[in-house]
């Protein structure tokens, strides 16, 4: 794994990785020691820092050695770090790669054999004659928390409508944004992740109908019991929090961004500064939300599974002609 962090890029990775592995493939994996434990015995685990510069010479070799060492029918490269690696060693063989997010710089993805997006919207700017739109899957859902239990592990006011907001506390997410447009004529804001701007959101929330909970590793047990989902990014790809609201059949609300504009009905999408009156608009009447959102749950539950992510994965691999031996980086 190119990085060291904890999130949707990293969830797919080793989701896919596992189940290509449970399909009968062989599966080797190049990633930070931290996630070893992460794949199952099945699967062939080098461990390798790959948060060294990209133009780290020394991080090069040591890449092109290990895929020399295990001989793939493909090579898959998961995201803008590891693709421009991949594409610096140039492996004799088919070579895939996955764009997990919108960027402006796509060029090192035009050398691969296949280019994967997790949405359409990612893949805007890349020309390419083999591009694919996967989906990121997700697991099946737990058991979910009733409202009032919900409520009274946060002490919501039992009257509040609920409104979620999970992922990474960076910048990029907007929460900043969603914090100073929030008032108690919302409803109660509940903001579930860890991250670098923890500190500062605190201290914008102060006084406001909002909790910062933290990483919690129930969340996705609240989603059936929350009125909304919301998402004030300045950019996405296709965030997992997006695909498992839409699995436990939760609203969503969100900025115009890859994934949420092109799953979303429009009158659950909007720029930031009329971000509040959509969220005002649906939680006024939530049978209706949730009446709009029907096609989309129902297209979720047939096509957001880790088990289609896996299959659909697998027929770009199998475009090169053989059963794949695949060496994944990311």
């Amino acid at each position: 794994m190119a990085g060291d962090e904890e999130g949707g890029l990293e969830t797919h990775f080793v989701d896919l990785a596992n189940g290509l592995a449970e399909t009968g493939d062989g599966v080797a994996v190049i990633a930070h020691e931290r996630y070893r434990d992460r794949f199952g015995p099945g699967i062939e685990f080098h461990s390798l820092d790959l948060t060294r510069g990209r133009r780290n010479p020394w991080l090069r070799h040591k890449l092109r050695r290990l895929i020399e060492g295990v001989q793939p029918d493909v090579v898959h490269a998961h995201a803008g770090k590891a693709a421009a690696l991949v594409a610096r060693i140039d492996p004799p063989t088919r070579t895939v790669g996955t764009v997990h997010g919108r960027k402006k710089d796509l060029s090192s993805y035009r050398r691969f054999d296949a280019v994967i997006g997790v949405s359409r919207g990612v893949l805007a700017g890349l020309d390419h004659p083999a591009k694919t739109i996967v989906y990121n899957g997700v697991r099946p859902a737990p058991p979910t928390l009733s409202g009032t239990e919900l409520r009274r592990r946060f002490d919501i006011d039992a009257r509040a409508p609920v409104a979620m907001a999970v992922g990474r506390l960076v910048p990029v997410k907007g929460y900043n944004h969603l914090i100073d447009l929030w008032d108690a004529g919302l409803g109660h804001l509940l903001i579930v992740g860890d991250g670098p701007e923890r500190r500062r959101l605190e201290t914008l929330a102060k006084g406001k109908p909002v909790t910062l909970a933290g990483h919690r590793g129930d969340v996705r047990s609240y989603m059936g019991a929350a009125d909304l989902m919301v998402f004030s990014s300045q950019r996405e790809g296709l965030s997992y929090a997006l695909a498992e609201a839409l699995l436990a059949g939760l609203p969503v609300v969100s900025t115009p961004v890859p994934g949420a504009e092109e799953l979303l009905p429009p009158s659950h999408l909007a720029p930031i500064g009329a971000l509040k009156r959509t969220i005002a608009a649906n939680l006024a009447d939530p049978v209706a939300a949730r009446d709009r959102m029907r096609a989309v749950f129902a297209w979720a539950a047939e096509t957001l599974t880790v088990d289609r992510m896996v299959r659909a994965t697998r027929l770009v691999y199998e475009a090169g002609g053989k059963q794949a031996r695949v060496a994944c980086s990311d």
